[in-house]
């Protein structure tokens, strides 16, 4: 079944993240990945990006269902991650968070929101993507589909010569398994595929990279999940961005708005441009 609300849901699921990348228009990369024993020292197996902001602009689509969103971006890393979406880029029409346990889209317009666990989304669900994977997806780092950071799992992993690619498998004992696929010209992780034991599965592909804090950081992210059920894609273009502290607060829920279910938001939201 494809539903609006399903854009919204899978808008929701993303709208997180993403993260990293300066405004400098460079070509970057580190040094060619000549052996497997390199894929310990990437940016992918070591990434630490504790704050982002960054202006946004995002599509998403499901069958002839599409949603385009423009806005700002506020992540701080194990704590979640806000969107502020604007009307005409002037006044914030909707406020999204992903935090580890929830995630709640205000809409200030109509005043109501909705707020569900990951559980409930089927874009979640369906693949097995809690918000730590999200956060690491979304981030470029590679990981271990139990939370274990790359760097403390490593043994336990597949590290395969493939050609043009040097990739990175995850232990079948856990129900997704993911691989990492590393361009060995430069070094940087351009693809993340994960596979549900249920059936789900999830596609990440990084592009435009450029120097963020030192590293490459791709500011193009494509994502397409697919399941029994459905399928469905997202495309975040992250401009501006920078790594500056700020104080990370969920927005709080004003008694006088209604509480009402996500396709009830995405009637009401439509497209915000």
């Amino acid at each position: 079944m494809r539903t609006p609300g399903g854009v919204m849901l899978l808008f929701l699921s993303f709208a997180l993240l993403l993260t990293g990348c300066s405004a400098r228009r460079v070509l970057v990369g580190t040094a060619p990945v000549a052996s497997a024993a390199s894929v310990a020292l990437l940016p992918s197996a070591n990434r630490d990006v504790e704050y982002l902001s960054s202006a946004l602009k995002m599509s998403a689509s499901i069958g002839d269902e599409s949603l385009s969103v423009k806005g700002k971006l506020r992540v701080k890393e194990n704590e979640g991650v806000q969107i502020s979406a604007t009307a005409l880029g002037l006044m914030e029409a909707a406020c999204l968070e992903f935090l580890p346990y929830t995630v709640k889209l205000i809409y200030k317009i109509d005043r109501i929101y909705a707020e569900a666990p990951y559980a409930l989304l089927p874009f979640m669900s369906d693949t097995g993507t809690g918000y730590t994977i999200l956060e690491s997806v979304l981030l470029n780092r590679m990981f271990s589909p139990d939370g274990t950071p790359f760097r403390k799992a490593v043994k336990s992993m597949r590290i395969v010569d493939e050609g043009d690619y040097i990739t990175v498998t995850t232990s079948a004992d856990n129900p997704v398994v993911y691989k990492f696929y590393i361009d060995k010209s430069n070094g940087n992780l351009v693809r993340s595929d994960g596979a549900h034991s249920g059936g789900g599965s999830v596609v990440c592909r990084y592009s435009d990279f450029t120097d963020f804090n030192g590293t490459p950081f791709p500011r193009m992210v494509e994502l397409s999940f697919s399941s029994d059920v459905t399928s469905a894609s997202l495309l975040l273009r992250m401009s501006s961005l920078k790594s500056d502290k700020f104080v990370f607060s969920p927005r709080k829920v004003s008694k006088a708005y209604k509480r009402v279910s996500l396709d009830g938001i995405v009637e009401s939201v439509g497209e915000i441009e």
